[in-house]
């Protein structure tokens, strides 16, 4: 037993669990009545201790720039927002902080990074890792969505109105959305030059998962987006995945030819709702950029829903921050939003550029944030992104040291880099 309790806890078991348990796969949250209660604050709890002994013991070498951009990101936002809602609308700090701290997953970058020192993985790990944790959360989503795993019915939220009147999508979970297009991205960049059956079926796989379990419109269209710039001069292999992908899809048709029948008129139904005049985005973005005006261009923070219903009492059920992408940053921090943006977009762009050798996963997570990037009014990756760019951060800084091609193909064993110390004082900086 011993034992193995010694192997679960070895440092490449551990990046595994941790990236697995980044996907959210086990929280319990106000958009998805699914999973254990409490796990995502016990993960926070543990991401916020762990990041604050590494600085602790390692000083010198998180005084780099990049983690001085997750400290900005993860540390002085979230407090300064919370801080921002106290003054103007007199929360207290702890519901300031608790609204905002999806924004302390940045902070998950300090103890991946130690993990990737201490494992010393090739690209081609880390994408069986969130390979295997993607589909780990679409296999639990689909449990949710079917009815095999009960929804907790024990646990009530402080949710938006709309999500009681929602008929076109009902059975919505959002059990790894981020993940599951990371992983998509990947399958794509691995198919450029090869096209396999088995790489074909996760993908729709994948889509499935999307299209019924997930249901967000937005991430159908960048899915889309994503397929056509991968395989932009790859013609032949976007045909030949095209062709396969279309004869499963033809063969289920012939099997469950009703199942087909009523996704169409969904889908019509969802394409109407979205092109019908003005919505829900619209009505929150007007009156943002008029509560900041009057405001003399000073951020307000964001509001917790569990501090007296938060928005919901002054602007009705369907004001979320969360909706409209950087118009909700400029609800938070007003004039300071460009300063914000800047720092935000152009940091992690030049973090991405010190790594030369992208593999699929790093690609996939280069994508991600570049669709994020270009669709800002909509994406709110800078205040919700945490999750997934604390880790990612951490890959590309990891990487840019590796300069060995041939430990990245997996032909020499895995062994720290040669430019860290052996011993655990950190001496190299800057990266």
């Amino acid at each position: 037993m011993i034992a193995l309790f010694k192997q679960l806890l070895a440092y490449r078991n551990l990046l595994f669990i941790l990236i697995l348990l980044n996907s959210g796969i086990f929280f319990l949250t106000d958009d998805k009545k699914a999973g254990l209660p409490f796990m995502r604050e016990l993960y926070l709890f543990g991401m916020v201790i762990a990041a604050g002994m590494l600085l602790f013991m390692w000083k010198r070498v998180y005084q780099s720039k990049s983690s001085l951009w997750i400290l900005f990101l993860g540390g002085v936002l979230p407090l300064a927002s919370a801080i921002l809602a106290n003054l103007n609308y007199g929360q207290p700090i702890i519901y300031g902080l608790l609204e905002e701290r999806r924004s302390l997953l940045y902070l998950s970058f300090f103890p991946t990074l130690y993990l990737l020192i201490k494992t010393a993985p090739t690209q081609k790990h880390l994408e069986n890792f969130f390979l295997y944790s993607a589909v780990l959360c679409g296999v639990v989503g689909f449990l949710y969505y079917f009815g095999i795993i009960p929804e907790n019915t024990n646990i009530s939220f402080h949710v938006d109105e709309k999500d009681f009147v929602e008929t076109l999508r009902p059975n919505r979970f959002m059990i790894g959305s981020s993940y599951v297009s990371i992983a998509v991205f990947m399958l794509l960049y691995s198919m450029r030059d090869r096209v396999s059956v088995a790489r074909v079926g996760l993908l729709l796989f994948f889509a499935a998962y999307l299209w019924l379990v997930i249901q967000t419109r937005q991430t159908m269209v960048i899915w889309s987006l994503a397929a056509l710039w991968i395989f932009r001069n790859r013609i032949g292999s976007l045909l030949k995945l095209g062709s396969l992908a279309s004869a499963v899809l033809v063969f289920s048709f012939f099997l469950v030819p009703e199942f087909y029948v009523e996704q169409y008129d969904r889908f019509n139904a969802l394409l109407f709702e979205a092109t019908s005049g003005p919505g829900v985005r619209d009505n929150t973005v007007a009156v943002i950029m008029q509560a900041v005006r009057d405001n003399y261009y000073v951020g307000q923070g964001a509001l917790s829903l569990q501090w007296n219903g938060g928005f919901s009492g002054m602007y009705g059920p369907h004001f979320y921050l969360s909706d409209v992408g950087i118009v909700g940053v400029y609800h938070r921090f007003g004039f300071l939003t460009p300063f914000i943006a800047l720092v935000f977009y152009g940091g992690y762009l030049w973090i991405m550029r010190q790594c030369k050798q992208k593999g699929s996963l790093l690609l996939a997570f280069q994508l991600t944030f570049w669709f994020g990037m270009l669709n800002m009014l909509l994406s709110n990756a800078l205040m919700y992104g945490g999750a997934t760019l604390g880790i990612a951060t951490a890959c590309f800084v990891y990487f840019a040291k590796v300069r060995n091609p041939a430990r990245e193909q997996g032909r020499t064993p895995i062994s720290p880099p040669i430019n860290w110390a052996h011993h655990d004082q950190l001496q190299r900086r800057n990266y």
